[in-house]
């Protein structure tokens, strides 16, 4: 190499001056790129020192809504599960409204999800026809609350042609009724949840403005979490509620954190409470991702506000082929990527 240096000195000083300007060039190119993204444009304005809670779903609930919310809550609070009979019968969209708000408001229900709506007699309305915005009557009065603690977890529905639940009374007793040990884990679960958000947040520079803190977010959920998308991943079969929920449903909630794997909307969700907690309004934003070679590829963003608009965030970080490397958008580019559910405005 160097002999060949020695005898085409000209040729090696314009190769290496070459390498030195593709150097040059490129880096300049790199900062034309990120000045032009959304990242390379928002500002590190500096955020609200108090905390802020996220009410973007449940503010837009009808009063008749808002009630049979706040019962599906407050049993799933007090962990008062099996078949529930709502203050109120709703539709078909009405039921998604709410259910949805119980899912993307931000608690760590990570132990219990409402399923199979069923009528005033206890006959699954979905049995025929998995559309729900087709159920335009007031036909949805009763519901079954799942909890990972209840006694009969493990039991199994039984439908006869027509919908209707023919071992009814076995899961309204046996999901009723809860196992005080499994009570403790879901507590203890909580705890540790909740401290490992707070150690986050206390690792948060006190300084740190709206744009370095939900870097800060990303960064660690980039180096601490682990992205899963499917129930393939768990590695078996899952035979009943019980085990989906032990298994598989605790990656879509805050309580990820523990064992560090989160779905896309794990992800989501951990950003936007971290960023509440920040003092930033932050929520989940689930759609239907455009163009994915998968049938139905589900996909969840997180909407912060920042900078005096909402901006969209790919927590999860695993759609950087399709978005070019960048993790925030702006609201249009974000819907130009996913189709969100059209029972709730995102204006």
């Amino acid at each position: 190499m160097m002999n060949y240096i020695k005898k085409h000195k000209k040729a090696a000083l314009f190769i290496g001056g070459m390498v030195i300007f593709l150097v040059a060039f490129f880096g300049w190119q790199r900062k034309l790129t990120l000045s032009n993204t959304l990242s390379g444009k928002l500002k590190d304005s500096p955020r609200k020192g108090e905390s802020a809670e996220s009410t973007f779903y449940s503010a837009q609930l009808t009063k008749k809504e808002q009630e049979v919310y706040l019962f599906l809550k407050e049993n799933m609070e007090q962990k008062k599960g099996g078949v529930l009979t709502l203050p109120q019968p709703v539709n078909g969209k009405e039921y998604q409204r709410i259910l949805s708000t119980l899912e993307y408001e931000g608690d760590n229900y990570f132990y219990g999800f409402v399923e199979i709506p069923m009528t005033e007699d206890e006959i699954y309305v979905q049995h025929e026809d998995k559309n729900l915005n087709r159920i335009t009557e007031n036909e949805i009065s009763k519901v079954i609350l799942f909890l990972s603690c209840a006694e009969g977890i493990e039991t199994p529905g039984v439908f006869s042609e027509d919908g209707t639940v023919t071992n009814m009374e076995e899961i309204r007793e046996s999901l009723s009724v809860n196992v005080s040990e499994k009570e403790e884990k879901i507590q203890e679960k909580q705890k540790q949840t909740e401290e490992i958000l707070s150690e986050i947040l206390e690792g948060l520079p006190k300084d740190s403005g709206e744009k370095s803190t939900v870097d800060y977010f990303l960064k660690w959920l980039d180096g601490n979490m682990t992205y899963t998308d499917s129930l393939s991943e768990v590695g078996e079969p899952v035979p009943n509620m019980g085990k989906m929920l032990d298994a598989y449903y605790e990656r879509n909630h805050l309580a990820a954190v523990i064992e560090k794997k989160a779905t896309a909307l794990g992800y989501a969700k951990i950003l936007a409470e971290l960023c509440n907690r920040a003092g930033m309004e932050a929520h989940a934003v689930a759609g239907t991702w455009k163009g994915g070679w998968v049938q139905e590829d589900s996909y969840v963003f997180c909407a912060v506000s920042m900078n005096g608009q909402t901006i969209y965030v790919d927590a999860a970080g695993v759609k950087a082929g399709s978005l070019g490397g960048e993790r925030y958008l702006t609201e249009q580019e974000a819907f130009a990527h996913i189709k969100a559910a059209d029972y709730f405005s995102y204006e």
